[in-house]
């Protein structure tokens, strides 16, 4: 483990750090003297708005972290994470999908009501068709297969969205459901994000000696009696259900899961329970301070896949040029 590196310990401060600078920015500013002792009009952006929307962006930064981290080390390969495997965006189509049945009243309209289940479905669906393409191509194929599954599914969304726009001009903008925004969260979603991040981080961690496995070797996880194509569609399946529930709240965050296991695994290293408690940190707090810039620093709203992308897109190309085909890390 590479734990005295000076640069670990600057990102673990940022995790509390980014609490308290959370919960004063946004687009209203609450005084610091606020914070400790709210009153009025503050009280209630403290309480009904800020708090809920915080916790709600920490839970996202937790679960979208340590499914790309657990992604990785299953499929052995650093360059894939939610959004690149197409779960988010076949998530965020089944979630823009079922208001378009309602607003138009067509044949299944219902189905607004069980919009998690079937942004689960389709994000499901989305990760399964990237995967069979992976089978056929190597990890190449398989990058690039989920890049453009991706670009399929977003493409659905922009299509769907522009249809509903031109006759509700009141629907969420395009950059919400293509590039994330996190705004305003009720207490009743992060309650299910809560369940939802318990969840992953219980079974990650009790599980992560047997994801070590699937990491190294096939050959070794059939010698203990473990099946690994089961257990992979059973993590997929699992990180799809959780992820579906984020991207149908808060629209495609992509990036973060690439970014974060990247670098806890260059400052720290370890196992798969090192990466996921540290990424779950980590990640979290990255995700606090990219709200805090997509909302109010600026004096205007910014994207938040877009500020991820800029951290993200020069980590996933120096991954793609060094990655080795031993690799000791996959």
């Amino acid at each position: 483990m590479k734990n005295q590196n000076p640069f670990f310990y600057l990102l673990l401060t940022l995790f509390p750090i980014s609490i308290f600078v959370g919960l004063i920015y946004g687009d209203v500013t609450i005084p610091i003297r606020e914070i400790f002792h709210p009153t009025g009009i503050y009280a209630y952006i403290l309480f009904n708005i800020r708090l809920p929307t915080l916790i709600a962006t920490l839970l996202i930064g937790i679960i979208l972290s340590t499914a790309g981290a657990i992604l990785q080390m299953l499929l052995r390969n650093p360059l894939i994470d939610p959004y690149i495997s197409g779960t988010a965006s076949g998530g965020a189509f089944g979630a823009v999908l079922t208001y378009f049945l309602l607003l138009f009243n067509l044949p299944f309209s219902w189905l607004v009501f069980f919009q998690p289940l079937v942004a689960f479905f389709t994000s499901t669906l989305a990760t399964l068709i990237t995967i069979l393409i992976g089978k056929r191509t190597g990890y190449l194929g398989l990058i690039i297969g989920g890049v453009l599954v991706s670009f399929i599914f977003s493409s659905l969304i922009e299509i769907i969205l522009s249809i509903m726009s031109s006759k509700y001009p009141q629907i969420p903008p395009l950059t919400f459901w293509l590039l994330g925004d996190i705004s305003i969260v009720g207490w009743f979603n992060v309650i299910i994000l809560l369940i939802l991040a318990i969840l992953l981080l219980y079974f990650s961690l009790s599980n992560s000696r047997l994801i070590d496995l699937l990491a190294i070797s096939d050959e070794i996880c059939f010698s203990q009696g473990i099946n690994p194509s089961r257990q992979r569609i059973f993590w997929l399946l699992f990180i799809s259900l959780v992820v579906s529930f984020c991207v149908s709240i808060a629209g495609i965050i992509g990036f973060l899961g690439i970014i974060v296991p990247h670098i806890v695994r260059r400052l720290i290293g370890g196992n798969t329970k090192i990466l996921v408690v540290y990424s779950s940190i980590v990640g979290s707090a990255i995700l606090i301070l990219s709200n805090i810039v997509s909302h109010g620093v600026f004096g205007y709203y910014i994207p938040l896949t877009a500020i991820l992308s800029i951290v993200g897109s020069p980590i996933m190309m120096f991954a793609l040029v060094r990655r080795d085909a031993n690799s000791e890390e996959y």
